[in-house]
């Protein structure tokens, strides 16, 4: 399944920065990663050897039964009858009646089909891995950069009040509390950082890279802006979910099985030609030449024969077959209407999930992150004034960071809604 794009709108918007970072050594496309993670992949590998081996088994099914040639001969010398001689050929073509043949092609046909659809399936599955895999990892090194910048800015408060205190113009209890603030940012840009070595490590598992493997850096992703209504969402999942369509194979299989079933409750026919030579003596008789010799008589004659032969056998006889077909059949059918019902709710809680992802985020992103900026800008200088304390100003520091961490958070989330959202359709969206 060719992806015509490397991630959603939102992944375009949200993580620009992150992939403009990525893009300063040698960058490759996600589509690319994904592309050449499926040409690694064994599991991948491995089905599409099972598709090979479907393919053999339906040509085997296409062979009609081969013409039998037998040949006999016999002579009565071990016995004392040295005249007697025999000699037969028998041309023997059974026929298979009722369609058998068609419908065992038939039957053939779904397990590569089935084999087709399992290797869509796995390949939409690694691919949603990849990316959110890869969602965690940019969510990582933008969380590192959320709190690079506050501990570049605690760091600088704290030298400058570090100066002050020297000069005599400020408490020692000032640089004390901004040193814990330090630390204490200083602790949670540590467990981003393991956190993101983790993240890298998962993206590693997922694109079947090993420990000794460089991760290729990614490149910007490309936006695209049209996304498909609820309605256009779930038929298109009705129409292209890798699960529901081998549900409808197995169906079908079902009742292709059915009728080979019945076709092999009826009997075959067999076509035989024979042809026969057979030369013997007569004892102490004799008869001239026509040179005039004496020559013992011989008796030689050849027979051809014909015949058809057609086993007595009743529909009885194949019951079971029928009736295992048949259960077969009505489970595909059971499982193929429960997907029916299901998907189109599983498809609306996604878009559902989407939908308020990206209301929390632009909620977020017009009323708390720049007005939260605002504020410390206000604080501070409201403490420059004297008119708040230092801890005024920390817990505001601490409320922007925590604001800008729900903030990415917040797009994160989007992100992986939107993900989600493709996978339940089954594939990339337009």
């Amino acid at each position: 399944m060719k992806r015509k794009r490397v991630l959603p709108l939102c992944l375009g918007v949200l993580f620009a920065s992150a992939a403009a970072r990525s893009q300063e050594n040698r960058s490759t496309t996600l589509e690319e990663l994904v592309r050449a993670s499926l040409d690694r992949n064994r599991e991948v590998l491995a089905l599409r050897q099972r598709v090979a081996q479907m393919q053999g088994l339906r040509k085997q099914a296409g062979v009609r039964p081969a013409l039998e040639i037998q040949a006999e001969g016999g002579s009565g010398r071990p016995l004392g009858s040295a005249g007697e001689q025999e000699f037969a050929a028998t041309v023997i073509q059974p026929i298979e009646t009722f369609g058998k043949r068609v419908n065992r092609v038939r039957v053939a046909d779904f397990p590569v089909a089935l084999a087709e659809t399992e290797i869509d399936a796995r390949r939409t599955q690694i691919a949603y891995d990849i990316e959110t895999a890869y969602l965690v990892m940019v969510y990582e090194r933008e969380r590192i950069v959320v709190l690079d910048r506050a501990l570049e800015s605690l760091r600088e408060s704290r030298r400058l009040t570090e100066a002050r205190v020297k000069e005599g113009d400020a408490a020692p209890l000032e640089a004390q509390l901004l040193g814990v603030e330090v630390s204490r940012a200083e602790a949670q840009r540590t467990d981003a950082a393991g956190r993101l070595a983790i993240a890298e490590l998962d993206l590693r598992r997922v694109a079947g890279f090993t420990v000794e493997d460089a991760v290729p850096s990614i490149g910007s992703p490309t936006a695209s802006k049209s996304l498909l209504s609820l309605d256009q969402s779930i038929a298109r999942a009705l129409d292209r979910r890798a699960d529901l369509r081998i549900a409808r194979l197995l169906e079908q299989q079902g009742d292709a099985e059915i009728a080979l079933a019945d076709a092999q409750a009826r009997p075959d026919v067999t076509f035989s030609a024979r042809f026969s030579h057979n030369s013997s003596s007569l004892d102490g008789q004799y008869g001239f030449t026509s040179a005039g010799a004496l020559t013992p008589l011989r008796d030689r004659y050849n027979a051809l024969s014909v015949g058809v032969s057609v086993p007595l056998v009743t529909k009885r006889r194949n019951q079971g077959a029928i009736e295992a077909a048949a259960a077969g059949a009505a489970g595909a059918r059971l499982r193929r209407q429960h997907l029916e019902s299901t998907i189109p709710l599983e498809v609306q809680g996604a878009y559902e999930r989407w939908t308020a992802a990206m209301r929390t985020h632009d909620l977020l992103r017009d009323g708390v992150v720049g007005q939260s900026t605002k504020n410390l800008a206000i604080v501070r200088e409201a403490y420059q004034l004297g008119q708040l304390r230092l801890l005024d100003v920390l817990s505001e520091q601490r409320r922007l960071t925590d604001t800008e961490l729900t903030f990415l958070d917040a797009r994160l989330q989007v992100a992986r809604a939107f993900t989600e959202l493709e996978r339940t359709t089954g594939g990339v969206l337009p």
